[in-house]
């Protein structure tokens, strides 16, 4: 495969990780929702690090900070803080106690707090990956 492949790759399954989160949001699963949100950018920062680094494979984290500080992004003011808030909607892996805290959080409202501001983040990540 060749990095243009692989990042074309990456970017359709992000693609395929939003329609997830539209429909576990759609259906009530919210927790899932921001988790399949959390990997939509994750993808989208994985293609840009292959991009940047000419490798084929990114690093074996769901930290979306790391993966940004690895690449040649440049995202406005505030994104890059916006990236620490996502991370909290990793939940592989997560104890209990802290699950239960997402849950707590996660409702029909939190979802729409975010979801202007997350498909704001995916376009600004796919035109910079065009």
């Amino acid at each position: 495969m060749t990095i243009s492949e692989h990042i074309n790759w990456w970017k359709d399954d992000a693609l395929r990780s939003w329609e997830t989160a539209i429909f576990n949001k759609n259906g009530g699963q919210f927790v899932f929702s921001l988790f399949a949100f959390h990997l939509t950018i994750e993808k989208l920062l994985k293609a840009t690090w292959i991009r940047d680094n000419a490798a084929e494979y990114p690093p074996r984290t769901h930290d979306l900070t790391i993966l940004y500080n690895q690449t040649d992004l440049d995202l406005p003011n505030g994104w890059y803080d916006y990236l620490g808030s996502i991370n909290e909607w990793n939940i592989e892996g997560r104890y209990p106690d802290y699950k239960l805290k997402i849950y707590k959080r996660a409702s029909a409202e939190y979802l729409a707090e975010h979801l202007i501001k997350l498909n704001e983040l995916k376009d600004l990540l796919l035109k910079n990956l065009a």
